[in-house]
Parts: C-alpha cells; structure tokens; sequence
C-alpha cells in the first residue's frame, strides 16, 4: 500500500490538498501535515519517520523547495516517487539566472507583514491565480485564510530571498515529475524547464492555462498526474 504525502506552500497549510484527500483517501493513506516553520530540518525528521520507499512525495512551492532540501541530506532508500509542484530552484532572481521573482517585491511584501499580514496573503492568492482562472479567486483566498504567525511567514520569504538549490540538484533522487503551471505569474514555467534538465530523469508537465494553483484550479489534471505516478509504484 502506497502513502501519498502533500507538503504546502508559503501562507497555507495542509488544509490546501482537500481534491487530493478526498480524490486519493478512500484507498491510501494520505498524508497532509502543516509545517511548523520554513526549516529543513523538520522535513528531514518528518522524512525518517515514514518508509520512504513506500511514499509519493509531492511538494508545492516553498515546501518543495524544502522538501528537496532535506532529500538531499538523507541517505537511502529514496522516496517511491517525487512530485515537484510550482517549485523554484532559485525563487528570486540572480544574475546567472533570470527566472525568479525581483528580489524588491519579495522584500515588499515581507515589509507588508508588519501591518496587514491577511491582506498580504489575499494580494498573494489573487497572483497564484491565472488570468483565466479568476472565477476562482475565493476558493484561492480560502487556501491562504490561516496566516499564522508573522514571524513564521516572514522567514519564509527569507527563505526565499536567500536559498539556492541548484548545488544540489545533481545528488538527488532521480525520476521526479514536475509540474508548472503554464501561466504561473510566482514561480516561471523557466523554472520547471530549469528542474526537468538538471534533475536526473525528471518529466516536466505544463498545464495549459494554470497558474500556481493547479491542484486547486484543475485539479481533476493534477490528479490524473499523480494517478499515473502512483501506477508506476505498485
């Protein structure tokens, strides 16, 4: 029996993969846990408790950002499969490498926490949303409704500020499937070109007309990639 495990982005929680639980819960075991804070170390402990060889692991954004960060400090065996969502290597732009956001908006919004930590978030489910896709904007608010604690959502766009991953790519687990969406206006689909070429084996799936929400906005397309992952673990 296979476990599929979801890890969140930055301002949500696990509550954002309710399409999954209900679409997958009825034969596996899913797992939707809501990180305490932005550090790596906690996904690695939170790693070495499961059987890992059993696990589809699927990261979105920040968590999978970290979630390939605390992949790359465990040794053997690797996961059963790994699903990489809206994920930046390099989440802020560089001058070697022209993808990411400009560091001036993530700085912005970090200044905004101080006054009005649910209008950020509200301004920030509104950009996870494609052109397309604003009839959905409420449920997009909802997935972003629990802020948290400030200091929990500042550090995580320190994260964001400062974390590359890029040395770490070529060590880590091999196969993984990317999705982008292709209208995704937080993380660039550049950015899942990015990952299918420097992680070993990995498959890049864009979904037409998705922003950085797919498993909320087409989730019945998101589902379908992780059915087939799952597919190839039985």
């Amino acid at each position: 029996m296979s476990t599929l495990v979801l890890f969140h982005g930055w301002g949500a929680s696990g509550r954002v993969w309710e399409r999954q639980a209900a679409a997958f819960g009825h034969r596996l075991t899913v797992l939707t846990p809501t990180a305490p804070a932005w550090k790596a170390g906690w996904y690695v402990d939170y790693l070495r408790a499961l059987s890992l060889s059993e696990c589809l692991l699927v990261g979105w954004s920040l968590g999978g950002m970290l979630l390939l960060e605390a992949l790359s400090s465990l040794t053997d065996p690797p996961p059963g499969g790994l699903v990489l969502v809206g994920v930046a290597p390099v989440f802020t732009r560089r001058a070697d490498y022209p993808w990411g956001q400009p560091p001036a908006v993530v700085r912005a919004m970090r200044r905004a926490l101080k006054d009005n930590p649910p209008q950020v978030l509200a301004q920030f489910a509104e950009q996870c949303l494609a052109p397309g896709e604003a009839a959905l904007v409420s449920q997009a608010r909802e997935a972003f409704a629990a802020p948290g604690d400030a200091g929990i959502l500042a550090a995580g766009l320190d994260y964001l500020l400062s974390r590359d991953l890029r040395p770490l790519l070529p060590n880590l687990p091999a196969g993984a499937v990317v999705i982008q969406g292709q209208e995704d206006r937080i993380v660039d689909p550049g950015q899942g070109h990015f990952l299918q070429e420097q992680l070993a084996g990995a498959s890049l799936n864009l979904l037409p007309g998705a922003g950085h929400l797919p498993f909320l906005t087409q989730a019945a397309a998101f589902n379908g990639i992780l059915e087939q992952c799952l597919s190839t673990m039985n």
